[in-house]
């Protein structure tokens, strides 16, 4: 019996076999079935990920739409407070200018006046000069003349007391020399 023996040997054999090709099928199903659930979950993952990403996306786009108006709003308001400057600063340039001109004409004025007030004084302290000159003058004349009436009248009494109550002639020509005459 030999030959069965192999026959059994070989069947035992077969099955031996079968039942190993059969726990590798199960243990490779098994393992499909894991790599099946592991290729879910991570086309889940990537699922998730890609809406992630297109909500990122998304709120990358809005961030930078939001970023872009308010950069374009600070950019206008920027523009328009520098030309309000620049606005302000040409009227006040203007304004220096106009007080500029204003304070030259003043002080124009003011050297017209000081080099007029000065000739007025000048042509004054010359009048006031020769008005003392006239003064003193007069003054010296004024005094020649009443010395030399004073001499004359001096004279004139000398002569009167010779004769005080006889000569009536000498008073008549005392009176016509002073001009006290009839």
């Amino acid at each position: 019996m030999p030959p069965k023996k192999q026959k059994d040997d070989g069947a035992q054999n077969n099955a031996a076999k079968i039942t190993m090709l059969d726990f590798e099928a199960k243990r490779l199903q098994m393992r499909i079935v894991e790599e099946q659930m592991r290729a879910d979950r991570s086309k889940t993952q990537e699922m998730q990920l890609q809406q992630k990403y297109l909500s990122l996306e998304k709120d990358f786009k809005g961030e930078k739409e939001k970023l872009f108006n308010i950069s374009t709003d600070m950019n206008r308001q920027y523009k328009q407070m520098q030309d309000e400057l620049l606005k302000d600063i040409n009227e006040l340039n203007a304004t220096v200018k106009e007080k500029d001109e204003v304070i030259k004409t003043k002080e124009q004025q003011i050297t017209d006046y000081r080099a007029s007030y000065e000739e007025k004084l000048k042509k004054k302290d010359q009048d006031i000069s020769e008005l003392r000159k006239k003064i003193d003058d007069m003054s010296l004349e004024f005094a020649d003349m009443l010395k030399e009436t004073l001499n004359k009248m001096q004279e004139r009494i000398e002569l009167a007391q010779w004769d005080n109550n006889s000569d009536n002639q000498v008073m008549r020509n005392f009176k016509e020399a002073s001009g006290f005459g009839n």
